[in-house]
């Protein structure tokens, strides 16, 4: 296991992790759309558990990611190995078959330069099939710690970015979750009092590929678990805070896009370019998931 490596260094803007298992496929397109983000300095840090598909291997091959490889306790146990690992100002996790929209990085680099103050910012994000085809878009609206706590994560990892700073103040992903531990570290950001921004700019994709954790039997065990460790009153006014949360979705356009949308995305391993798109009909709502990419 690694150890600590987190020294800050003024060269590296990001550091991007990837926690990895038996997902080659969807890794090696999550790396092509780190790799072209222009004008950027980073580090992408893929920390993988023990794969038996090849990614090892690949990994070895590829000495411009920082990588691991050996068993692990789960997702969230390998984000915080990563997290441990991390030497640059702006960190961020980003999952196999997740994918950074072009000039994420710069454009995420120049609101942090311009908003000293601010902490943490989630973007807007598309929902994709395999295929690269617009399932649904995903707008974030304004980060609330008593929303979260009584409905869900309603923003998305993928377009989450925050400063190295709290990782050095001790906030980490709580490894004991294998499914919610990303609700759970936004949930104590927000209750300690960092500043965290929601951002009108689409940044990420996530690919629905009919294996996602979130689809996972095991989800709503755990957020009774988180549950049991809120306050007494948060099931009393769930009710009006969910109304207060959608009326809020509502003003802040989170239901609204203007067409045509356009984007570029990665589909295949072995594409030199992005794959361009244009969704002329698209919904806010988050639909079955497809098929597996074969």
């Amino acid at each position: 296991m690694c150890g600590y490596e987190g020294k800050l260094r003024q060269d590296i803007d990001f550091s991007i992790i990837t926690p990895s298992l038996n997902m080659l496929d969807y890794l090696q397109t999550c790396v092509l759309s780190i790799q072209d983000q222009q004008q950027i300095q980073m580090e992408h840090i893929v920390i993988d558990g023990a794969s038996t598909d090849g990614t090892a291997e690949w990994l070895k091959g590829n000495q411009h990611i920082r990588s691991i490889s050996e068993k692990d306790r789960g997702m969230y146990d390998a984000v915080n190995k990563g997290l441990h690992m991390a030497r640059g100002r702006i960190l961020a996790w980003l999952n196999c078959d997740e994918q950074y929209l072009p000039d994420a990085l710069r454009w995420v680099k120049r609101y942090f330069d311009t908003h000293t103050d601010v902490d943490m910012i989630f973007g807007h994000a598309l929902l994709i099939r395999p295929d690269g085809t617009l399932i649904a878009f995903r707008k974030s609206y304004r980060p609330r710690w008593s929303y979260i706590l009584s409905s869900h994560l309603y923003l998305l990892t993928c377009a989450m970015f925050f400063r190295k700073r709290i990782i050095d103040d001790g906030f980490f992903t709580d490894s004991r979750y294998r499914i919610i531990g990303d609700r759970d570290f936004v949930l104590r950001i927000l209750k300690n009092g960092y500043k965290v921004k929601h951002v009108d700019q689409y940044l990420s994709v996530y690919t629905m590929t009919g294996q996602n954790l979130s689809n996972d039997n095991n989800v709503q065990q755990e957020r009774k678990t988180l549950v049991g460790r809120t306050p007494a009153w948060t099931p009393k006014f769930s009710g009006l805070l969910a109304v207060a949360r959608l009326t809020e979705k509502f003003f802040s356009g989170a239901y609204f896009q203007k067409m045509p949308l356009e984007y570029s995305v990665y589909i295949d391993k072995d594409a030199k370019s992005r794959k361009k798109f244009c969704a002329r009909k698209a919904s806010f709502r988050w639909k079955n998931p497809p098929p597996s990419r074969t």
